[in-house]
């Protein structure tokens, strides 16, 4: 088993604060499992409102098989939908791959 973790820092967007457009992003990550049969668990968390500016805002916790399924993740056109969304408003991105 693949987690893939990555945190994300967002800036607002469109009257939105960093944290609404990290809830409205969030909400479109967790409509890829119903698109993306890889996924085998999907978690996503969206840090407090009053949270200090330099800490991330968005952060996606996935299960995969293997690191063979990640990698297919990552050029699925639904996952490449939203990521290019994300793109327009990321600041930072961290990510770690680790087996469990």
């Amino acid at each position: 088993m693949i987690r893939h973790v990555v945190m994300f820092g967002i800036r607002g967007n469109e009257g939105l604060t960093p944290t609404q457009e990290a809830k409205r992003l969030g909400d479109k990550l967790l409509a890829l499992p119903e698109q993306i049969p890889l996924i085998k668990h999907m978690e996503v968390g969206v840090n407090c409102e009053n949270a200090p500016e330099e800490n991330a805002q968005l952060v996606l916790i996935v299960d995969f098989d293997s690191i063979e399924d990640c990698a297919m993740y990552s050029i699925h056109p639904a996952h490449l939908a939203v990521a290019e969304e994300i793109g327009k408003v990321k600041m930072s991105r961290s990510c770690v791959d680790y087996e469990r």
